[in-house]
């Protein structure tokens, strides 16, 4: 999906936690993730960044833009569920 219809997606319905990848048409990762720091009903939901980005200089923007953590791809999925939990306060 595009960054537009996950930000009108998050506003009726609210989520525990956010998988967003950073690469996507219309409008990136970067832009919704700042969009929904800015909602206020929505700026508590912990973004977990899914991307092929690993340079330095574009997770310090991930973590400039609001992102909560971040998950290399191709992932393991053990790694994100404990990524999840982890954000969640699940054990």
């Amino acid at each position: 999906n595009s960054g537009f219809q996950a930000g009108l997606t998050v506003s009726n319905w609210m989520p525990d936690i956010i998988l967003l990848d950073m690469l996507m048409p219309e409008m990136d990762g970067f832009e919704v993730c700042r969009q929904l720091k800015s909602d206020e009903k929505a700026k508590d939901i912990p973004i977990i960044a899914v991307t092929v980005l690993k340079d330095t200089k574009e997770i310090k923007k991930m973590v400039s833009a609001g992102i909560t953590d971040y998950i290399s791809k191709p992932f393991k999925s053990q790694e994100l569920i404990k990524k999840i939990k982890e954000h969640l306060l699940i054990e």
